[in-house]
């Protein structure tokens, strides 16, 4: 057996109850002087506002003339229909997207036969695909332009 025991017994320190009754109270204080100052600027605003303000509205006037009519869509499902159709033909036909610098648009199947065919384009030294494409010149494709319906 160890010539020294060690003794283990309860903490011998209380809670320090005049300290948290301190805190206790100040904190009820503070809540009491935000209370009275609000009921004060309360008070006071209900006495004086009124008087500056006598005879006006509380709500802006407004006239229907300032506002645009909602633009409300009739035919939902046809308007889809022809998105959806403008998009297929964007994806399945050949245009230019900048004549400028040279920027055409070919359909999704030619464009994936021939990266099939050729494969990714060479990676120069010490540049990665998301670079090569941030050094590109801006494309200004326009969205594909949809047949008014009547």
């Amino acid at each position: 057996m160890s010539a020294t025991i060690e003794k283990r017994d309860h903490e011998r320190k209380d809670v320090d109850v005049p300290s948290l009754l301190t805190i206790a109270f100040l904190l009820f204080f503070s809540c009491m002087i935000i209370f009275l100052v609000v009921w004060g600027m309360m008070n006071y605003f209900k006495l004086h506002e009124p008087a500056r303000t006598a005879g006006q509205a509380n709500l802006p006037v407004t006239s229907s003339e300032e506002f645009p009519k909602p633009r409300l869509q009739i035919k939902g499902a046809v308007d889809l229909a022809n998105l959806r159709a403008a998009e297929e033909a964007d994806l399945d036909s050949y245009g230019w997207i900048d004549r400028n610098s040279g920027t055409v648009r070919i359909p999704i199947d030619r464009a994936m036969q021939l990266l099939l065919e050729r494969g990714l384009p060479d990676v120069g030294t010490g540049q990665t695909p998301l670079s090569l494409m941030q050094s590109r010149p801006g494309e200004s494709a326009t969205p594909p332009q949809l047949l008014k319906s009547p």
